[in-house]
């Protein structure tokens, strides 16, 4: 199996991980310098088969990989309001059916 094989199944396997670890694992287990390893993880992210995210509120930052698209922060929040309307949905039909059900009762 190839390394960028190797990483997307690591990927697969254990979501989410911080790019310098990664290249810490590679190395360690594909028997590759750092530098060649460095060279896969770049290839695999010009190709849009994985994706650097910066988590900015680490001191110093730090940029993890992942095989998701990270979403732009509109639709975040879009989600999020989504997430919002989809709870309140649900309290009304659960408030609904709980009515219904003490309807029925004798």
């Amino acid at each position: 199996m190839s390394a960028e094989r190797k990483i997307l199944s690591y990927l697969e396997t254990y979501g989410n991980t911080r790019e310098t670890d990664l290249i810490n694992y590679a190395v360690q287990n594909f028997h590759k310098p750092p530098e060649k390893v460095k060279k896969v993880v770049d290839r695999l992210a010009i190709r849009g088969k994985i994706h650097r995210v910066v988590h900015n509120k680490l001191k110093p930052p730090e940029v993890y990989v992942t095989l998701e698209e990270p979403l732009p922060p509109e639709a975040a929040v879009e989600r999020r309001l989504v997430n919002e309307e989809v709870g309140k949905i649900l309290e009304e039909a659960a408030s609904l059916a709980e009515r219904i059900n003490g309807e029925r009762r004798p």
